[in-house]
């Protein structure tokens, strides 16, 4: 065998060596989303966002924590869009399929990104979300430990403010999410070296459910207090 063709197998067996790993991306949206069943009235959007997450994890790629104070970024499991929009979006697919009262309907926006900022107006009823800890634990066990603080807010509706004061929003209710424990059981149908993160991930999905609920009965319970309060028509 030639030098050069010695040298071309060594190249082509350093390459298959060295091949990338797949990447793999989950979602915090649930499977089955709901399907609208006619227009929104604008003066009935309740507006998800902003959204917030901690600086470490604005980014595509997953952190893991390790040990008590370690952590490690995962290359190749990935977020299908970044995290403040996930949540965004999967609080919106969690609320709508409540229905929520009074004929409200959650929006991200026209972009999903969950900034708050692309709506084309200011919607007079919105829903602040900061995710405060998002941790994702594989070892001993899949686990999760989250938290996130949420604040329903409305634009007030008393005509004698400025315009000024009066595009200010006023918090109607706020609350904050401890969810924390081993995630739910494998699912089958995901291939085996992918199970534990699949866990993670609708652990966390649990996490937003959760929280989605309870913005549900806060605006139930509010509705007499956003009557008198906050801008009419929600």
């Amino acid at each position: 065998m030639t030098m050069k063709r010695l040298a071309l197998l060594a190249a082509a067996f350093a390459v298959a060596g060295c091949s990338t790993p797949p990447d793999h991306y989950h979602s915090l949206r649930p499977a089955v989303a709901p399907a609208p069943t006619g227009a929104r009235e604008a003066a009935r959007l309740l507006a998800i966002g902003p959204v917030t997450v901690p600086d470490a994890l604005g980014r595509d790629e997953w952190v893991i924590r390790t040990g008590d104070t370690g952590a490690m970024i995962y290359d190749h499991q990935m977020w299908t869009q970044g995290l403040g929009a996930d949540v965004a979006q999967a609080m919106v697919d969690y609320l709508n399929r409540g229905p929520l009262p009074g004929g409200l309907w959650a929006d991200a926006g026209p972009t999903g990104s969950g900034s708050g900022a692309d709506l084309e107006r200011p919607a007079p009823l919105r829903l602040r979300v900061q995710v405060l800890r998002f941790d994702s634990i594989l070892a001993p066990t899949p686990a999760v430990g989250d938290q996130v603080r949420w604040t329903i807010e409305c634009l007030p509706s008393d005509a004698s403010l400025g315009p000024v004061e009066a595009g200010r929003y006023r918090v109607v209710r706020t609350a904050v999410r401890d969810a924390a424990g081993t995630a739910p059981p494998a699912n089958a149908g995901v291939e085996e070296s992918q199970q534990r993160f699949d866990r993670v991930a609708r652990a966390h999905s649990d996490t937003v459910r959760l929280v989605a609920e309870d913005v549900a009965a806060a605006l139930r319970e509010s509705a007499d207090e956003r009557a008198r309060t906050c801008i009419a028509g929600r």
